[in-house]
């Protein structure tokens, strides 16, 4: 168990890659902190880990507010005594061409996608650094590293991620804590599915990647097989573009 008695707290865990990444730290001994803002969803997850074995904090909670993140972040230390790891993947995708796209649009797109990882990173940090010890995992996009016609607030949105995952882990590099960013290409999901943008996407059907893409990238850098890896972008993709 490569993650055994370790505490992970992951955003936007009801469904997707978040719900896929949550399974398997249960299964190499992880307790959870979950949340997500659909209730049915994260308690289907939650059910999924205790059914695992491990216990799990699961919690409805919009990733933006500072309200419910901070209650969510002393639920969960009151909990378990600890966060070690963090996996940032809350996030949202509405495509628009650049035109088409209205400054709400815009702004739900950095609200969630960026400041949902501020928000939620600046609750857990000051405990890590305190213990010296902690992985933040944010989770971005291929899209964050070569930009995506046709959806240029997400685009924009994950970009920013990657800059500010740089930022921050050179920031506090001699403290204990590492933060790295992961990049994957399209997964199979259900927001995936319905995206007006997957046909572009999927010019070469190859390239689609599955769950277990990213959840291997992610057990990589929460366990300690990532040595001291730290202020990096891990692109997951399974061609130079996408």
């Amino acid at each position: 168990m490569l993650l055994k008695d370790k505490v992970a707290l992951v955003t936007g865990a009801g469904k997707g890659i978040g719900k896929a990444i949550s399974l398997v730290f249960a299964a190499e001994g992880a307790n959870l902190i979950i949340c997500s803002r659909t209730k049915s969803q994260i308690e289907e997850t939650a059910e999924a880990i205790r059914a695992a074995g491990r216990e799990c904090l699961a919690v409805v909670a919009a990733v933006e507010k500072e309200a419910d993140v901070t209650q969510m972040v002393n639920d969960g230390l009151s909990r378990f005594g600890k966060i070690d790891i963090l996996v940032n993947n809350a996030g949202i995708s509405n495509p628009k061409p650049f035109l088409e796209t209205s400054m709400s649009d815009w702004d739900d797109a950095l609200t969630v996608n960026l400041k949902g990882i501020v928000v939620c990173t600046r609750a857990v940090l000051p405990h890590m650094l305190q213990r010296r010890v902690g992985r933040v995992i944010n989770i971005a996009s291929a899209a964050g590293v070569r930009g995506l016609p046709g959806s240029p607030a997400y685009t924009a949105s994950k970009f920013a991620v990657v800059g500010l995952t740089q930022a921050l882990a050179d920031e506090i590099v001699d403290k204990g804590v590492r933060v790295n960013v992961i990049c994957p290409g399209p997964v199979k999901t259900e927001l995936f599915d319905s995206s007006p943008v997957k046909d572009f996407l999927l010019k070469n059907p190859a390239a689609l990647l599955m769950m277990e893409d990213v959840t291997g990238a992610a057990l990589y850098l929460a366990s300690d097989l990532s040595g001291g890896l730290n202020s990096q972008t891990i692109c997951v993709r399974k061609t130079s573009r996408w």
